[in-house]
């Protein structure tokens, strides 16, 4: 596959508005696409990306022009590769796809580590809508007329839930992956647990990055079965007896402890905090749910999802239907975990191809 370093793109906003009131100036929104709009402008797919994902979406890249932008090997390929191109569950031969990083992350649109934009300031807090109405400028930028569907996986689904209910008639249809429709008490507790490691090491360098692999740590095992865990792991611990006391002597921790330091080459702590802070603070009034019910819903569901467990698409499932969506949900066999949408393309292409070329109500 070819590399696509030439498929990135930069919004310039001059002025954001967000939430909160604050004004933010010469906003960038790093972002890609695939396929091409048709002339009525609907034909349109908006993907939300995961908690550490990217605007690198599919195809190839090679590490950013701007070098204090954290890379490694796992952003060399599009995380979605398998699922979005010709032919596959997301057809670029018929969709127009975009795929925009965060506002507040670390891919390259505006967040904590914009130097150019926040010399010795703290970055504000950024809420979800604050992403989304970035994205709304991003889509509306790029001339589309309506979005036949915005899609999302893990918090990028209550993103997409919430982008659609926030601009009535301007989705057509919902695909949210391994989601819900609130923040559940284990979320909040985890991503407390997460904020207070990351707090511990705020004012030290060095220890920075030890408390960011701490916190991935702490996430990452309700990404991931236990038994995709221990198939993971290799059989034989590359740590040295006398590192951390003595503990590391399994391959399973070995394998802990190798995401956590892998994932700070790729990460930054401000960013991290910054997204999890919108999620800690996510709450969809339901008094907008009632603008999606002229929106066609899919829900896929994995029972093995322990981040956000089967129960919450299920309740989402049902607090849809009451308002007057037509809903769909699938309930997908996994031994994966929350990370199947990464890694089970097969699973996942039927339902999503099927559901996107069907004729709304």
């Amino acid at each position: 596959m070819k590399v696509q370093n030439s498929n990135l793109s930069l919004l310039q906003i001059e002025q954001f508005k967000l939430e909160s009131g604050l004004i933010l100036d010469e906003v960038e929104i790093a972002y890609t696409t695939y396929g091409q709009l048709s002339k009525s402008g609907d034909n349109a797919i908006l993907v939300f990306h995961a908690l550490t994902g990217s605007h690198l979406l599919a195809g190839e890249y090679e590490q950013f022009d701007d070098s204090n932008l954290p890379w490694n090997d796992e952003l060399e390929l599009g995380w979605w590769d398998d699922f979005v191109g010709p032919n596959r569950a997301i057809d670029t031969s018929k969709y127009f796809v975009i795929c925009a990083n965060y506002l507040g992350g670390c891919y390259g649109s505006t967040g904590p580590n914009s130097g150019q934009f926040y010399p010795g300031k703290e970055f504000p807090e950024i809420d979800f809508k604050d992403i989304e109405n970035t994205q709304k400028k991003l889509v509306e930028h790029l001339g589309v007329k309506s979005l036949h569907a915005v899609v999302g996986p893990s918090i990028g689904g209550l993103m997409a839930l919430e982008f659609a209910a926030r601009f009535p008639n301007f989705v057509k249809k919902i695909i949210s992956i391994s989601s819900g429709f609130e923040i559940s008490t284990l979320q909040l507790l985890h991503n407390l647990e997460q904020a207070y490691v990351l707090n511990l090491g705020k004012n030290s360098e060095e220890r920075k990055k030890e408390y960011l692999a701490l916190a991935r740590m702490i996430a990452h095992k309700t990404y991931i079965s236990l038994e995709l865990l221990a198939n993971r792991a290799k059989e034989e611990t590359k740590y040295k007896p006398e590192h951390l006391d003595g503990f590391i002597k399994t391959s399973e921790e070995s394998y802990m402890m190798h995401q956590g330091e892998k994932f700070i080459e790729r990460f930054t702590i401000e960013s991290y905090l910054s997204i999890i802070r919108g999620w800690q603070n996510f709450k969809l009034p339901e008094s907008l749910l009632p603008n999606l019910s002229s929106t066609d819903v899919l829900i896929l569901s994995v029972d093995s999802d322990v981040c956000f467990y089967p129960e919450q698409q299920t309740r989402l499932s049902k607090i849809l239907s009451q308002n007057g969506c037509t809903v769909k949900i699938e309930h997908l066999h996994s031994e994966k975990g929350h990370d199947s949408f990464l890694l089970e393309p097969n699973i996942y292409e039927y339902p999503i191809k099927t559901f996107l070329e069907s004729r709304e109500k």
